[in-house]
C-alpha cells in the first residue's frame, strides 16, 4: 500500500525516491479550465494559445498544473513560485525564483487521451510515458513502424494473450527512455545521474505506464489526483509501490 501523501504542504516528503502523479483529466469540467489558465506563466500561456485542438490544449494545461502540484509536494511552499521556459519539442525548463540555490528537482510529463501524468523526483533524472488502454491500438502496425528487428522478433514470439502487454512494455519504456536521455542532456549538474538507466513497467486499469530513471529507485509510488485545487486534495490509491 503506498504511503499517503502528507496533507501539510509545508512538510515535503523525502522518503519516496520518485512519485508519479496521475490525473483523469475528463473529471475536470470545461468551465474550470478558463480559471485554471491564470496559473500559467507567460511562456506557457503563449504556447497554450497555439494549440489548434481543444483536447491537446486541455492536456497541456492540466499537465503544467500537475507539474506545479508535484513540485509543491516535493519541495514545500517555496515551490509555489515557479518559472517555466518552454522548449520546442522538448520538456520545459523549470526554475524556482524563491530558492537561494536551484533545488534538485526532476520531472517528466506524459498524456494520453485524457489521462495526464507527472513523474517527479528529487533523487535523479526520470522519464515517463503513459498510453490509454482505450481504444485498442493496432499493435502489429505500430510495432512494424517503431521497433527494430530484435524487438519485433521478441514480440512475435509471445502468445496472443500476452502480445499486447508485451508491446506496451516495449513502447512505454522506449518512449520513457527517450525522455530520460533528453532530460539528461540539459542538466547542468550531473551528480544525480547514475551509470545507465533503470526502466520498468507499471500495471494500471486504465493506462499503460513506463518509467525510466537515471539510477535505481529505492521506492516508487503512484498517487492519483482527485482535484487540482491544492495538495490537500491529493488522493492516494493502491496501484503500485516498491
Amino acid at each position: 500500500m503506498p504511503k499517503s501523501p502528507t496533507t501539510d504542504s509545508s512538510s515535503p516528503v523525502a522518503a519516496t525516491a520518485a512519485t508519479l502523479w496521475l490525473l483523469n483529466g475528463d473529471r475536470i469540467d470545461d468551465s474550470r479550465l478558463v480559471s485554471l489558465e491564470s496559473q500559467l506563466g507567460p511562456d506557457e500561456r503563449l504556447r497554450h494559445g497555439r494549440f489548434l485542438r481543444p483536447q491537446r490544449a486541455r492536456e497541456f494545461l492540466l499537465g503544467r498544473l500537475l507539474l506545479r502540484h508535484a513540485a509543491r509536494h516535493l519541495l514545500g511552499p517555496a515551490a509555489a513560485s515557479v518559472d517555466v521556459a518552454e522548449r520546442e519539442h522538448q520538456a520545459p525548463i523549470v526554475s524556482f525564483p524563491t530558492f537561494p540555490a536551484p533545488p534538485d528537482f526532476h520531472f517528466s510529463i506524459s498524456h494520453s487521451r485524457g489521462w495526464i501524468a507527472c513523474l517527479a523526483s528529487t533523487v535523479c533524472a526520470v522519464g515517463l510515458d503513459i498510453e490509454n488502454r482505450m481504444p485498442a491500438r493496432d499493435i502489429e502496425e505500430s510495432a512494424a513502424a517503431a521497433f527494430d528487428d530484435a524487438q519485433r522478433k521478441w514480440l512475435s514470439a509471445l502468445d496472443t494473450q500476452h502480445r499486447t502487454e508485451g508491446f506496451y512494455r516495449l513502447w512505454n519504456n522506449q518512449e520513457a527512455l527517450h525522455k530520460l536521455r533528453s532530460n539528461l542532456t540539459w542538466k547542468a549538474v550531473p551528480d544525480s545521474c547514475g551509470a545507465g538507466w533503470n526502466c520498468f513497467h507499471v500495471d494500471h486499469p486504465h493506462v499503460h505506464i513506463g518509467v525510466c530513471a537515471a539510477q535505481a529507485l529505492a521506492s516508487f509510488d503512484i498517487v492519483e489526483v482527485s482535484d487540482l485545487n491544492s495538495p490537500q486534495y491529493f488522493q492516494d490509491i493502491s496501484i503500485f509501490t516498491r
